[in-house]
């Protein structure tokens, strides 16, 4: 790994923490936006609640383009710091993903509410955003394996954010397909580009998933701060369940009978097509259930068995990494409610969806107190002093 000689962060504090602003800020945003779509398709609906879910989605945008700014601002003032990060930090390439997932979410919460007027404009987004997330998905893996890592031992959770992302994608375009007002020429490109994503993001995900699982029977002791990353494990399991689900209805409401091209792309197929969808939707939200509780019980022991208890537990920004996975976990459970007509995923999903907004909301308090304090942004002694002492800051890793 090269090191960062003649790189020292700046004196001031303004510009030291625009030196420390890490694209793990951008799990803010992603976490965010799962929130509102979840708010939205909830089927316990009260009056307000579809209100709260907008004000939610404005809020995600208004994240998302002042962290977009601020990150393009370190990038113009320090690039030689930014593209170190990036050539030697595994978590500053993978929450790079972050962006185009949590643009996906925000493409989700128009479709809902302006699918019928500007559907071609949401579906024409969607083609750029899933432009990079297949991107991501084919650059970012090189990087760590090939420019970061070395040997399996360093293979962490973070690295299925690449995967995460295209099936966010793939969400994303069966949820435009089925609920936008665009024509069945349209549809059967964006569903057959799904299908791929999550072909491609699944296999991926298990082929990692077994390098992680294989990495705890010789790690003796998880730090607290990683440990929250095993919440990211259940993430593209839930999101590959709505994706095929999503994608599943789509399919259903006449695209395949409209386009009746070849032998797949038929009314016939159709049927069987969502059939297989939707099941293995379930298949696979049901290898996600795993590795959601796996998480939890992790999580819980960690922070037990550590010295000094609970009580010696410190907020850094890699709790946000809960957020969004258990975010998709959520929505698959209350798309099968959907689906299914069913009483028991309506009351489970919505369980999940208080713990879940709870969690946002103690979480996003501890995270401007961390700001008002400077400590998540690095500045250890507030913003009123100067920091002279030329050696860099840490900042924790998602």
């Amino acid at each position: 790994m090269s090191d960062q000689r003649g790189l020292h962060p700046p004196a001031g504090p303004l510009s030291r923490a625009l030196w420390n602003f890490s694209s793990l800020w951008f799990i803010v945003p992603q976490g965010t936006g799962i929130i509102a779509v979840i708010l939205y398709r909830l089927k316990h609906q009260f009056n307000g609640l579809t209100t709260l879910a907008t004000i939610v989605w404005i809020y995600t945008i208004v994240q998302l383009g002042l962290f977009l700014i601020l990150y393009l601002l370190r990038t113009f003032l320090h690039p030689r710091h930014v593209l170190h990060q990036l050539r030697n930090n595994t978590a500053e390439t993978s929450c790079l993903c972050c962006i185009p997932i949590a643009f996906t979410s925000i493409l989700q919460m128009a479709v809902f509410q302006y699918g019928d007027t500007a559907g071609l404009a949401i579906y024409i987004l969607w083609w750029v955003n899933t432009g990079m997330d297949m991107i991501a998905c084919m650059v970012i893996p090189f990087m760590h394996l090939k420019m970061q890592q070395s040997g399996t031992r360093h293979v962490k959770a973070d690295m299925l954010m690449p995967f995460l992302a295209i099936l966010t994608s793939a969400a994303g375009g069966g949820v435009i397909c089925h609920l936008a007002r665009i024509s069945s020429r349209l549809q059967v490109p964006a569903i057959i580009i799904s299908y791929l994503e999550i072909g491609a993001g699944l296999a991926l995900v298990a082929t990692f998933d077994t390098i992680i699982l294989y990495q705890y029977f010789g790690r003796p002791f998880q730090t607290v701060d990683m440990v929250y990353q095993d919440m990211i494990m259940c993430g593209p399991y839930g999101q590959a369940s709505v994706a095929l689900q999503a994608l599943g209805e789509a399919v259903m409401t006449g695209s395949f009978a409209a386009y009746d091209r070849g032998q797949l792309l038929t009314a016939k197929a159709a049927g069987p097509f969502a059939f297989i969808s939707h099941f293995t939707g379930l298949l696979v939200w049901g290898y996600g259930v795993f590795w959601w509780f796996f998480a939890i019980l992790t999580i819980c022991y960690t922070l037990h068995t550590q010295p000094g208890g609970w009580k010696q537990s410190r907020f850094t920004m890699s709790v946000w990494s809960v957020v969004f996975p258990w975010g998709t976990f959520t929505n698959a459970a209350v798309e099968f409610g959907r689906l299914m007509d069913s009483p028991a995923f309506d009351v489970f999903s919505t369980a999940l969806l208080l713990l879940l907004v709870l969690m946002w909301v103690i979480i996003q308090i501890l995270t401007l107190k961390g700001i008002v304090t400077g400590r998540v942004l690095g500045l250890d002694h507030g913003w009123r002093k100067r920091y002279d002492d030329q050696r860099p800051a840490i900042i924790k890793e998602a």
